[in-house]
């Protein structure tokens, strides 16, 4: 099986030095695409569907760890941290999104090749346990209980379908599939959905929230990620909605007293 790689990195050099040492570590991964900045990276991870993508953190417009936070839940795709700084947070975060290794420029052919290695044995562990058959009636119990279990933990910033996966002794994949037959979207969609629905409620609140206020009870890692997701699903941003729905509300009241 040939494995599909998408280099992310601002520095031309650094894409081409990754190209050519992966070239040189496995001859069963391939390099399928890179790019410059993070849109251009989310683009490619959609079109492309590789299964492991190098991503460095300083990325233009919208940052490595960004791309990570959307893509990290989809368990086809492994991720691997490079960046030319050892920060302790942004490592912190890296954990968080379980991602395969957090690796420091300048990239040396023999830690490339040891993250090669973990990586293609992760995926084809992946492989292996997503073909585990559950009986049909285990399967309709499990979802039931999957779905309680994202409605209890949905704003929890740190809630994940690995987790979920462990919880309930089945692969990520495996899980992944049963929630889009049973919801017809994927598992990060549904979970943004919970969160922008709590993010509506707490707009209209009496209560004059804080916009990083309301991305932390909602479980966004960050009032920006917050403000981008919310705009992409609402086309305003928190702020105008909140602006529009007061101004319905009150439209609504004023035509009852009259």
């Amino acid at each position: 099986m040939m494995w599909k790689i998408l280099i992310c990195d601002d520095e031309a050099m650094t894409r081409r030095g990754l190209t050519k040492m992966i070239g040189h570590c496995r001859k069963d991964m391939e390099v399928v695409g890179a790019a410059a900045q993070g849109e251009e990276a989310c683009a490619m991870i959609e079109q492309l569907r590789p299964s492991i993508v190098f991503m460095d953190i300083n990325m233009p417009l919208v940052s490595g760890l960004e791309v990570i936070e959307r893509y990290h839940e989809d368990p086809r795709l492994r991720f691997v941290i490079i960046s030319g700084y050892s920060d302790f947070e942004y490592a912190q975060k890296a954990c968080r999104y379980h991602v395969v290794d957090y690796l420091l420029k300048p990239v040396t052919e023999e830690q490339l090749s040891a993250v090669l290695d973990r990586c293609a044995a992760m995926l084809q562990q992946e492989i292996t346990t997503s073909r585990i058959v559950v009986p049909q009636h285990q399967d309709r119990r499990m979802i039931t209980q999957v779905l309680q279990e994202i409605d209890r933990r949905a704003t929890d910033s740190e809630f994940s379908l690995n987790q979920l996966s462990e919880q309930f002794h089945v692969s990520a994949s495996y899980l992944s599939r049963i929630i889009k037959e049973e919801v017809n979207c994927t598992f990060s969609e549904l979970i943004n959905e919970k969160r922008l629905t709590k993010a509506r409620t707490m707009l209209l609140s009496p209560e004059p929230y804080l916009m990083w206020e309301i991305a932390e009870q909602c479980g966004f890692t960050s009032q920006h990620y917050f403000c981008r997701v919310f705009k992409n699903r609402f086309g305003l941003s928190p702020q105008q909605c909140r602006q529009m729905m007061k101004e319905e509300k009150q439209t609504s009241e004023d035509s009852r007293h009259e």
